[in-house]
């Protein structure tokens, strides 16, 4: 526990005070009464353990003993490993107070852009307010921040899309999904009725190829026992501390069954084609609701963030430890989110922006940061594309920030030569979509990493690579794992 910095947080007699050690935790991004990895560590602390699960820390630290000798914190801390993370300065974002102050930042940029129009094809998305606007984000250590109307719920829509294809790969494999639909960008609307090579729809991220995707959805179950097995892994991907977790939106899904002529069009035009099989996969009709119930799933931001940050922490469920889904799996769908997601936007938003996404008609979007975590916007008003423009307008906001301003000069782009760049106390990196690996996130490592951030400050970094940075790192263990990992990252790029 040699790493431990406790003295700001001791009072005169060399006891740590609580309220301190609890705003440390919530200065991290860490919300520690609300953290079910954090309950037995509240427990410990607390006067009536009981009464530990208090909402807002305001109130639950009343509850607690008013200080800890070093000693008793110590001993806590080897047994609740997050918690020693957060009090060595060991998690994902370093400096999460000044990441925070840019995403305010960035969000207040955009918050009075009144252009674009609403979705009104789908009459039950047709009544959104324009003015709402809200973004969320979650770490893979599981550091959280929500701002504007993140309480607020709205349905996934195409950010469905992906989830649907990653359950169904791991569920009858990758192969045979890929026998039914293609890897391609379309290059056409997303509502578009034409088939790819092969005759086959051009990726899943498209109605034609989303709508082939659920045909193959336990064919020969009722139509409840599909939505009950696709649904049971939504709520594994968004288990979170938010209280509402994931819910179902009965009257968009009735308005998207009354009123989904077009993708009724695609079903039976897939049904000519020989795409699905009716006899074996059921009737076209239990597909279509299928897809327009999957469609139909309600979230928040906050739980959009969780679900983007179990893909960036390779399927692992960052509250839970639940693998959710297998680690091959993840990896191909954030290659086609990186070339798919974004509608025909996609080609645009992989050059400019570089990071695999998802967005939705209800207008949110989905942004997932490798190895680090998840960003998630909503706001309705849309682009000509469908593409929320709050949305965007923060991502190149907030992306501006990490590339140009001096003061961070954090490249997210994986094609960017500056891998990984450390300034002061500030550290986001992106380290390749095709490695989502916990390796870079060991205690070991994260202390390597604290470490190059150090020896890094008093030099210019902006040349360094990801392989150079970690070798600036104490101990020739800590450097031969550096160099380990980027022999990985040489190898870590998208299949385009």
């Amino acid at each position: 526990m040699t790493d431990l910095n406790l003295a700001d947080l001791c009072d005169d007699s060399g006891n740590v005070v609580t309220s301190k050690l609890v705003d440390r935790f919530y200065d991290s991004g860490i919300l520690l009464f609300k953290d079910p990895r954090l309950k037995s560590f509240v427990d410990a602390l607390s006067i009536s353990p009981d009464k530990s699960s208090v909402q807002h820390h305001s109130l639950a630290s009343n509850n607690l003993h008013p200080n800890i000798s070093p000693d008793q914190l110590s001993s806590l801390l080897q047994e609740h490993p997050l918690a020693q993370q957060v009090l060595t300065q060991g998690l994902v974002v370093g400096d999460f107070n000044t990441f925070k102050e840019d995403v305010i930042s960035a969000f207040d940029s955009v918050r009075h852009d009144d252009s674009g129009e609403i979705t009104t094809y789908i009459p039950g998305l047709s009544t959104y307010d324009i003015n709402k606007w809200s973004i969320s984000f979650c770490s893979v250590d599981g550091q959280v921040m929500a701002l504007g109307d993140y309480k607020d719920t709205f349905t996934l829509q195409s950010v469905t899309k992906p989830i649907l294809y990653g359950i169904m790969c791991d569920a009858v494999g990758t192969d045979t999904v890929h026998k039914y639909v293609g890897k391609e960008p379309s290059g056409f609307g997303f509502n578009k009725i034409k088939l790819g090579y092969g005759d086959v729809p051009h990726n899943p991220l498209i109605n034609i190829g989303a709508i082939t995707v659920a045909s193959l959805v336990l064919p020969q179950e009722s139509i409840s026992e599909r939505f009950e097995f696709c649904y049971s892994k939504y709520k594994d991907m968004a288990s979170n501390m938010a209280p509402g977790g994931i819910s179902f939106n009965n009257v968009v899904y009735l308005s998207e069954k009354h009123n989904g002529h077009r993708n009724y069009a695609i079903g039976h035009y897939l049904l000519n084609k020989g795409c699905i099989d009716a006899s074996s996969t059921g009737r076209l009709m239990e597909i279509l609701e299928l897809y327009f119930q999957l469609c139909s799933i309600e979230v928040d931001t906050r739980t959009v963030a969780t679900m983007g940050a179990t893909l960036a922490n390779g399927g692992k469920n960052v509250f839970t430890g639940e693998e959710v889904l297998s680690r091959n799996t993840v990896q191909n769908m954030l290659s086609l989110m990186y070339s798919c997601g974004m509608y025909d936007y996609s080609g645009e938003w992989s050059f400019e922006i570089g990071l695999p996404a998802k967005s939705g008609v209800s207008g949110v979007i989905m942004v997932v940061l490798p190895n680090l975590g998840s960003l998630a916007m909503w706001s309705p008003p849309l682009d000509h594309y469908g593409n929320s423009v709050r949305g965007l307008g923060f991502t190149r906001n907030l992306l501006s920030r990490f590339k140009n301003d001096p003061a961070h000069q954090s490249v997210f782009h994986p094609f960017s030569s500056k891998r990984a760049t450390f300034t002061g106390n500030h550290v986001l990196t992106t380290i390749g979509m095709r490695c989502p690996t916990r390796e870079l996130h060991t205690v070991a490592g994260r202390r390597g990493l604290n470490t190059a951030r150090a020896n890094l400050a008093a030099q210019d970094s902006t040349d360094l690579t990801a392989a150079q940075s970690w070798n600036y790192s104490s101990g020739s263990g800590l450097a031969a794992r550096g160099w380990k990992l980027a022999r990985k990252l040489s190898r870590a790029v998208p299949r385009m």
